[in-house]
């Protein structure tokens, strides 16, 4: 799988989470944040796996924050 399909495929399982993530050619890094999430929340990294682990990291914790949904 080349980097294009792993951001695609990457992008598509954070969404459900509502996680973003976007990769910045200037910089060659990826952005991750929560959806509408403001630049404090954000977290930058050049690897893509970093990027995957710290977005399913940044879904586990809001919900653990928001606890339970009824």
């Amino acid at each position: 799988m080349n980097k294009t399909q792993q951001l695609a495929e990457a992008k598509q399982n954070m969404k459900k989470l509502g996680i973003t993530i976007n990769y910045h050619r200037d910089w060659q890094e990826y952005r991750v944040n929560f959806k509408n999430g403001q630049e404090p929340t954000a977290y930058y990294t050049n690897d893509i796996e970093d990027a995957v682990g710290t977005g399913f990291a940044m879904a586990m914790c809001r919900n653990v924050m928001e606890g339970p949904r009824t």
